[in-house]
């Protein structure tokens, strides 16, 4: 299953020698998502991440950005709903229900949530019940190509592959703490 890193939703100081080590221990995925930054703040996080990790990177927002760095391509939500750039990059999207899972193969892999309580967004509730995830499991809808996001950690993570999910996206679970790889080493025990 894969394991993919959402950042933060607000700046952390020493966010990109933190991302760097996340990548160091062996992080194959990051999304940034910054849903109230600014550009220049945008940029430079992602110019404080060593351009070596960069074709494992999404973006969430400033998709024109992807014209100006090496990144594997950008994450599709409800702020940002199309990209428009010119280089061919990965896309993915968000999802909130099972019925939007049924275009995931225009895409590299989708974002379904919350799968469970989420651990970074108070009072974020799960949306699926388990015999909902059970029953979108055993008619293909979950697949490899779906990825669980919210309330992902040590004791959730190992539940997901019997719903089918090609990985998990976590954000509470490697940021809650300072020791984030640390975090990461634990989860990827789990997984």
């Amino acid at each position: 299953m894969q394991l993919i890193v959402v950042t933060y939703p607000e700046f952390i100081p020493g966010e990109s020698d933190k991302i760097n080590s996340l990548f160091e221990a062996g992080m194959e995925k990051l999304h940034i998502r910054k849903p109230n930054a600014i550009k220049e703040a945008y940029i430079e996080l992602l110019e404080g991440i060593s351009p070596k990790y960069y074709d494992r990177i999404k973006i969430h927002e400033f998709f024109e950005l992807a014209d100006n760095y090496t990144i594997l391509g950008v994450h599709l939500n409800a702020r940002n709903p199309e990209y428009l750039g010119k280089r061919k990059v990965n896309i993915s999207k968000s999802c909130h229900s099972i019925e939007e899972l049924e275009d995931i193969d225009r895409y590299d892999y989708v974002f379904l949530s919350p799968v469970f309580d989420s651990i970074s967004k108070e009072g974020y509730q799960a949306a699926f019940s388990n015999e909902t995830l059970t029953k979108a499991s055993s008619n293909g809808k979950i697949n490899q190509k779906v990825i669980a996001l919210g309330g992902i950690n040590g004791q959730t993570l190992p539940l997901l592959k019997s719903y089918s999910f090609g990985g998990a996206a976590v954000l509470g679970a490697i940021w809650q703490t300072e020791n984030v790889v640390g975090n990461l080493l634990k989860l990827r025990m789990k997984n």
